[in-house]
């Protein structure tokens, strides 16, 4: 019976790890649109473990200042909070076919300079099929993991804990920070989305001055 339980865990978890390494070959279909090269084109993976670092490295600054934040509990989330797009893809918040296409590169540059926000019915697209990326990946999961994994997600989809809202933030800001360098490479990139979306939702006071930091340009790095 033991060696039963631990076969269907083991399968279990190598069907979790075979869906978390196909975050690596799922680029971030923002950075695509906006001429950024394929080569060097972050992936959902690559993403997720930058939020999951600045959210805690962050967090656990806050949490020593005294904000009410659990840093262990700030990095699960960070780890979870794009798990579902190993299936559903990077959705941008505009819909693929409004986007003007290559020929009209004025257009295009407009319609990417401007923030998009989802409308109520996007919104509810997006949620639809994340819940049933993430329903059919917990299906799989040994009983511990399936309950954690579970709870975490419903937390960031409610986005009302401390820390879910923290996410949140760091997620828009380390997408921010990327447009930076990305912008590095080439100043002609339609990145002035990502600073309007920082600029008009980051509350939390050490994430807003890491934005003003990089919106300065005076981290050590830049100075140097």
């Amino acid at each position: 019976m033991q060696q039963e339980r631990r076969d269907e865990q083991a399968h279990g978890l190598l069907r979790l790890a075979r869906h978390v390494a196909a975050l690596k070959f799922v680029p971030r279909t923002g950075w695509l649109d906006r001429g950024v090269n394929p080569n060097r084109v972050e992936s959902v993976a690559d993403h997720s473990l930058g939020v999951a670092l600045l959210a805690w490295f962050s967090a656990l600054e806050r949490q020593a200042e005294g904000a009410t934040l659990d840093p262990t509990h700030v990095v699960m989330l960070a780890l979870l909070h794009d798990l579902a797009e190993a299936e559903t893809g990077d959705m941008p918040p505009y819909e693929p076919t409004a986007l003007p296409g290559l020929g009209d590169p004025e257009g295009r540059r407009t319609f990417l300079e401007a923030r998009h926000v989802r409308d109520d019915a996007s919104s509810a697209n997006k949620r639809e099929s994340e819940y049933a990326a993430i329903q059919r990946l917990l299906a799989d999961l040994p009983a511990a993991t399936r309950s954690t994994v579970g709870e975490l997600w419903e937390e960031l989809q409610r986005g009302v804990s401390p820390e879910a809202r923290f996410v949140k933030q760091v997620d828009r800001l380390e997408t921010f920070l990327q447009s930076r360098h990305y912008l590095r490479d080439d100043l002609d990139l339609p990145m002035g989305s990502f600073q309007v979306e920082v600029v008009e939702t980051i509350e939390d006071p050490l994430l807003g001055a890491i934005r003003d930091a990089a919106l300065a340009g005076t981290t050590r790095t830049d100075a140097d």
